[in-house]
């Protein structure tokens, strides 16, 4: 069974589910999804936040005057 057909049969599946439940699943993805994007940001953002401490290190104020 290939990728299209999986998605098709999951679909006929979420089809046929009430409102309610549909309702669950779709605000489950969308939290999984928001799970794993904020853990690359956090990434991101711990990353840049070291380049930047390690360039301040390198400043040498006694050099600007």
């Amino acid at each position: 069974m290939n990728f299209a057909d999986r998605n098709r049969k999951f679909l006929e599946k979420m089809r046929g589910l009430p409102e309610q439940k549909k309702k669950i699943v779709l605000w489950t993805i969308v939290a999984v999804l928001a799970v794993i994007m904020g853990i690359f940001w956090i990434r991101g953002a711990v990353t840049n936040f070291s380049k930047i401490g390690e360039s301040v290190k390198s400043i040498n104020l006694e050099n600007i005057k």
